[in-house]
């Protein structure tokens, strides 16, 4: 008489595999999606618009969401370097804080290439448009006149709709390592002059070290023009 192969006895440790696998291939358990209300008042932030050094955040993603729930209340970290793709927000509900990764495009008008263009190139007027671009991911400065690179030569190659960047070109320095200039302090809504030495030489939006000649204090400062250099505080601290 012929038996299925299904009804013989099955050993101690075919039973229990056949008791924990079910248990095994069960699918992972999603996590819950973030809170609406939270979401809510992070697209706010946003959507209130978020500059920095001439460029405005759009949120792409959040890659990690706080485990807490209601409106949270956001801010940019104190120093960001550049305009990064990715970066950590400042998420705060009372005494709770969080840093919350997220990805963003930074949009800004700049000049960019028509066409790809070699190394060593000299720039002229047509080679170059102003357009809307993201300059996610990139550092330096970068301009909206084209009047203000003609005749710069390229130290690389670059691609069609590429940005041109300060460190892209060989632009003489618009203040010298000895320059007097004077120093701007951005406190909040009070701005304070005063006058200084630069420590370094650098070109517009360049950020170099100055001092200030009354104080004697050394502050990292930003470019703005051949004589002047701004210092941003933020809540106190140097921004």
């Amino acid at each position: 008489m012929l038996r299925h192969p299904l009804s013989r006895t099955l050993s101690p440790v075919a039973l229990l595999l056949a008791v924990l696998l079910p248990a095994l291939i069960l699918p992972t358990i999603t996590l819950a999606a973030p809170d609406a209300t939270m979401q809510q008042s992070l697209k706010k932030f946003f959507d209130n618009g978020v500059a920095l050094r001439g460029a405005t955040a759009e949120l792409i993603r959040v890659e990690s969401w706080p485990q807490t729930t209601g409106a949270v209340s956001w801010s940019l970290p104190n120093r960001l370097h550049g305009h990064p793709k990715r970066f950590s927000m400042i998420a705060q509900q009372g005494k709770k804080r969080w840093y919350v990764p997220v990805r963003v495009h930074w949009w800004t008008r700049a000049i960019v290439m028509k066409q790809p263009v070699p190394a060593r190139s000299l720039l002229s007027r047509d080679m170059m448009i102003v357009k809307r671009t993201d300059i996610a991911g990139h550092s330096g400065h970068w301009w909206e006149e084209k009047s203000a690179l003609e005749g710069m030569r390229l130290n690389r190659p670059l691609n069609k709709d590429a940005v041109v960047l300060s460190s892209y070109v060989n632009v003489q320095p618009m203040i010298k390592r000895g320059d007097i200039v004077q120093i701007i302090l951005d406190l909040g809504h009070l701005h304070v002059r005063a006058e200084g030495k630069a420590l370094r030489s650098g070109g517009k939006g360049d950020r170099l070290l100055v001092q200030n000649l009354r104080s004697k204090e050394v502050l990292q400062a930003t470019i703005e023009n051949r004589d002047t250099v701004r210092v941003r505080f933020n809540n106190g601290r140097q921004g």
